[in-house]
């Protein structure tokens, strides 16, 4: 098929609507980025910072963001009003929702659709999420509809199979990479000198609380051992935990930009990664580029993501998060053979190549492959 005759790839607002930062609407911008196929996206007002940082979206107008912030919804409904006028407007299309509303099955008619399918956290966790039913429902019949689904581990493919009765013919793996570097400015004076890191949100299923019981017995061990946390800051509940675990004063919580992200991944001396289960796991890439070891729980995806490159616990078992904490963090020949792993291990993973690789989905849908 000739390119001039090729459908375009549309593109909606769902994730840039929810996420500011995040993993899926990185991931979207790092594949639009890169494609060689003509391409649309349905976002005229945004602050997520890799639509303004990448400077995707023709249709995009920059606002300031407390502009943004100020009109939020009504800058959201333009969105999703360019959304359903893009679906209407051109009937050559292949579209790939970025999020699971299935609004865009009233609009799209004949024009096939590819979903990607970041994890089955809600199936497995239900009782983590307070929308759990809706979004459950909603990945259902998106999901089940689609005429090709791009999964972003053999783990989440094998949820899918299981939880939905996919075919697996239908199903493609294309793996996420990093874009992330190693820090090389001056370092950060509030940042202390020996610390542990933890990245992102604390949600049950991510295993913070058990995590923290680990810290709280090795930092009374080790008076200079500290850990810092990324995300929101913590609750009032989470404080009231840390505070009688007796380890307020050796924890620290930031909101890391990725500048600063890249200065915590570079100076811990490990990552720790102790999740229940997870689709993929970006931040263990994170660490790699950044020459960080990692330690991780032997669970979900991470084996298949990290092979050889990370040393791994049992996430149910605080002596196991202990041990494997222990044994890196002490032995400056076992922090350098991860790290060296983890450099080796990086490089199964890119984004240029999860670009042609979704290419290739939409050609099988576009051609009937």
């Amino acid at each position: 098929m000739s390119k001039s005759n090729q459908p375009i790839i549309l593109y909606d607002n769902q994730i840039f609507d929810i996420q500011r930062f995040g993993g899926i609407s990185r991931y979207f911008c790092e594949i639009i980025r890169r494609l060689n196929i003509k391409n649309d996206i349905a976002v005229r007002y945004s602050i997520n910072y890799y639509l303004t940082t990448y400077h995707i979206g023709r249709h995009r107008i920059p606002l300031p963001r407390f502009i943004f912030k100020r009109y939020r919804k009504e800058c959201q409904g333009k969105n999703k009003e360019l959304s359903k006028i893009l679906l209407n407007k051109n009937h050559n299309y292949l579209f790939h929702p970025t999020y699971y509303d299935p609004y865009f099955l009233e609009y799209i008619g004949n024009n096939p659709y590819v979903i990607t399918v970041h994890d089955m956290i809600h199936e497995k966790f239900s009782s983590c999420f307070s929308d759990a039913d809706e979004v459950i429902n909603q990945k259902k019949e998106v999901i089940t509809h689609a005429n090709r689904i791009i999964a972003i581990s053999e783990n989440t493919k094998k949820d899918i199979i299981e939880l939905l009765h996919i075919n697996p013919n239908k199903i493609d793996v294309i793996y996420h990479s990093t874009s992330m570097k190693a820090f090389t400015g001056r370092p950060n004076p509030k940042i202390p000198s020996n610390f542990l890191l933890f990245i992102g949100d604390r949600a049950p299923y991510k295993n913070f609380n058990r995590f923290i019981r680990a810290f709280s017995i090795l930092s009374k061990e080790d008076k200079e051992l500290n850990l810092v946390c990324t995300g929101m800051p913590f609750s009032k509940s989470e404080k009231e935990f840390i505070d009688q675990l007796g380890v307020t004063d050796k924890i620290i919580q930031v909101k890391a930009t990725d500048k600063l992200l890249c200065e915590l991944y570079s100076r811990a001396k490990l990552f720790i990664f102790p999740s229940l289960y997870e689709g993929f796991g970006i931040p263990i890439l994170e660490a790699y580029a950044c020459h960080c070891p990692v330690a991780l729980s032997n669970a979900s995806c991470f084996p298949e993501i990290a092979g050889d490159a990370g040393i791994y616990f049992d996430p149910y078992s605080e002596k196991s998060i202990i041990e494997s904490i222990r044994e890196v963090i002490y032995d400056e020949n076992k922090r350098s053979s991860l790290i060296q792993a983890g450099n080796e291990r990086l490089k199964l993973f890119s984004w240029e190549k999860a670009a042609r690789l979704t290419e290739r989905t939409y050609l099988k849908v576009i051609t009937n492959e």
